[in-house]
Formats: C-alpha cells, structure tokens, sequence
C-alpha cells in the first residue's frame, strides 16, 4: 500500500514539473512574440527620426540621452546596524528576608519611591509578643543586676551573684537586640530610589524568602545593551560614535559607545556592548526596543559613486564615463575595482580618478564607444 501511495505521489509530481515546463515554454513564445514587434516599432520610430532631424544621428545609430556626474573626493563611513535594548543596573525584585502573612501594602504600582522608605510590612505579632517579653525580663535583670552592683561595692555578697547578675542582664540585651534585628526582616524597604513597577504581593497571602514582592526600577542608571558580531571586534572602540533609533517614538539620537564586553559569546559568537542614553523626551523603559547604527569604517577621502550606477560583466565591476572626442560625446567603458557599500554608496578603490564625468541617466542604455547626448551634469 505504501508503495503504491509513493508512486503515486511521484507521479503527480512529473505532472506539475511537466505543467510548469509547458508553462515556460508558452510564455518564452509569447515574449519573443512582443520583442519582435518592439523590434518593428523601434525600427520604424529610428526612420521617421532620420527623416524629421537629420543630425540627431551620426551614422552610429541614435544619441543616447545620459545625465552626469563629475566625481570628486568625499568623505566615506560605513556602519553596520543591530538590534538593542534598553537596560537597568538597579532593576530588582525585592522579596522577604522573613516568612509571614502580608499584613499591609503601602506603596502601588507607577508610585515613586525614596530609598530606605517602606513598601510592605509582613505580621510580626509574635516575635512582638517575644520583644514585650524579653524587654520584661531585662527590666527585672537590670534590677537585680543593679542592687548585686550596689552590694557588691560594699563588700556585700559573693563575686559570683554579682557575675550571674551581669551575664543574665547582658544575654537579654543582646537577645532584645536580635529580636528587634529580625523585627526589621518583616518590613520591606526600598533598597534605591525608583520606580515601583510591578507589586506582586497580595494582601493576607504568605510571602516567603526568595519569592518576588514587589518590582523596583530605577530610571537614573539605564542604558542600551547590544549583541555585536566577533567579526566587528577590532574596529569598536569605547567613545565611538552611535545612532540611536526607536521604532516605538519614531526618534533618532545620538551617543557613543560606553564599554565592550571582554568575553565571547560561545553560542552565537557576539560580544556585548554598552551605550549611554543621551538625554530625552522618551521616556525609557527596561527591555525598550532600539537599532543601532554603529560606524566601523571611515575614510576623510575617498571616491565615492552611487551603487547603482555600478554594473557586472565576466571581467568584473564597471562603471561608464563620459569622453569627448571630434565626432561629439561618448560612453566609455571603465572597470572598477569597488569597496564597501552603505547607503546606496560605494567606495571606488581604484580605476576612477577625481575628474572624471560619470554617467548617472541613462548608463543600462549607453554602449561602449556610443555616441551620447548631455542632458544633465552634476558634481558628486
């Protein structure tokens, strides 16, 4: 049964290539149709030219109609863009240090808050209970303790009920003074000044040590984090200039780079880089989205040309000049040999010199050696 499905579906397959062959080669017919008769308007349009202005041909066929550019040294910088996002080296999640009900929430979410100021109180009523009684107790030890010292320098009572006096009094101050220590551990404050982000705790609800309460953020220590490709290791350097973009505003700024990672990502083979967030109207929020655009190349001068004037053949990359001669303006042929592009720009390393008039309009129609006509010339 299997066997008959797979031959089955093997054929169908046959079918749809064969379909889609037939499909090319009818097309193929119907271009080669319209191409002819394009050839037919075109020769007839050249004879009714010749007839009406004679000189608009030379014997070489029609002038080609071009625009141009006269090349010069210009400053050239390439950049490369990744994807960031805005970070925080004081957003935290605050839990309780101690084991307790939620007794009382006394912040809210958006709520600025100061530091040391506190968030949420857990119920401590019997380590209260405890301090009431540890105080009672210290209070008749500080009394006995008192009446052995008196005693004592009077040459009254031994040595060791005054030392068992002292010691008892001391335990109990310190034992008050842990109470009281781990009475602090059911109040929940603010570590920095910030931003409460996100209340977790629930009125009534036991909170435990390590389990998130509250959210804190603060908006004054924030900046961008960015994953950059090992390959760009060798041209970052700390203070390199950045271009900041935030699709959520539409915003562009400026900054620089503030440090590099010094460790190598073994996954993805990035490394991490830290920009500083300029000051603004957005208002920055963790995880914020934002491209960077991060210059790595950059040359004072340079021959620069539009990438798209830039053309292939089996020798290589080449661009069209304009050359004057006795028989009028020509296309002339020049093979480039090209650089890095960015921004529909490219840098020309060699086979163009300042000077030179480049072709703009009309280079995909110009020949080597034919005849043009200047309708426009520009300085690059």
């Amino acid at each position: 049964m299997k066997l008959k499905y797979i031959s089955f579906l093997i054929l169908l397959i046959a079918c749809n290539e064969s379909d889609t062959l037939e499909q090319k080669k009818a097309q193929l017919d119907q271009l080669k149709t319209e191409l002819a008769t394009l050839n037919q308007e075109i020769q007839s349009l050249e004879s009714e030219i010749k007839e009406a202005d004679p000189d608009y041909t030379n014997g070489n066929g029609l002038y080609t109609l071009v625009s141009t550019i006269t090349l010069s040294p210009q400053p050239f910088e390439h950049k490369f863009e990744v994807r960031g996002s805005v970070d925080s080296r004081k957003n935290i999640q605050i839990s309780a240090e101690a084991m307790g009900r939620v007794e009382a929430i006394l912040t809210r979410e958006g709520e600025k808050v100061r530091k040391g100021q506190q968030l949420l109180t857990l119920d401590a009523s019997v380590l209260r209970n405890s301090i009431e009684e540890l105080k009672t107790s210290l209070a008749l030890a500080t009394t006995v303790f008192e009446k052995r010292q008196r005693l004592w320098k009077q040459n009254i009572g031994s040595e060791i009920q005054y030392l068992e006096a002292k010691t008892n009094k001391e335990s109990l101050e310190r034992q008050l003074a842990t109470a009281e220590s781990q009475l602090m551990q059911y109040r929940v404050i603010a570590p920095f000044a910030g931003v409460v982000d996100e209340v977790q705790a629930k009125l009534g609800e036991m909170a435990q040590p390590g389990l998130p309460l509250l959210r804190i953020v603060s908006v004054d220590e924030m900046h961008l984090e960015a994953e950059v490709s090992e390959s760009y290791l060798g041209n970052l350097q700390v203070g390199d200039s950045v271009e900041l973009y935030f699709p959520s505003f539409d915003t562009e700024l400026s900054s620089v780079v503030a440090s590099l990672g010094q460790v190598i990502n073994q996954q993805n083979r990035t490394f991490t880089i830290e920009v500083n967030l300029p000051a603004s109207s957005i208002p920055y929020k963790p995880n914020l989205v934002a491209i960077l655009k991060i210059t790595d190349y950059f040359q004072a001068e340079s021959m620069v040309v539009p990438s798209g004037l830039i053309q292939q053949d089996n020798q290589g990359d080449f661009v069209y000049i304009l050359e004057n001669g006795d028989e009028g303006s020509t296309a002339k042929k020049l093979h480039v040999e090209v650089g890095r592009s960015y921004n529909s720009h490219t840098e020309v390393l060699g086979g163009i010199e300042p000077g030179m008039v480049l072709i703009k309009e009309g280079h995909r129609e110009v020949t080597d050696g034919g005849l043009v006509q200047l309708a426009e010339r520009e300085t690059l």
